[in-house]
């Protein structure tokens, strides 16, 4: 009995090293240069800004309808 408990906790041991170690890469990725990520957020700015004028411009030429546009961002956020 001693040994089957003794084996799983080795292996409870090894999977914790195991996470661990997926943790330490994960943050050795993540770390944030921060004069990009602010780049990088202007960017999505601009490009948030330069779409929402795209689709009020089609709106007004009548590409399409708001109602179509939304129907659409509804679909494609449900995956459908």
């Amino acid at each position: 009995m001693d040994f089957l408990y003794d084996l799983l906790l080795q292996k409870d041991v090894n999977e914790l090293h195991k996470q661990l170690n997926r943790l330490e890469l994960e943050h050795d990725l993540t770390v944030w240069d921060l004069p990009k990520v602010k780049g990088l957020a202007e960017e999505n700015l601009d490009l948030k800004w330069r779409l929402g004028l795209l689709v009020r411009l089609l709106i007004a030429k009548g590409v399409f309808t708001a109602e179509e546009y939304a129907k659409l961002i509804t679909e494609a956020r449900s995956g459908k």
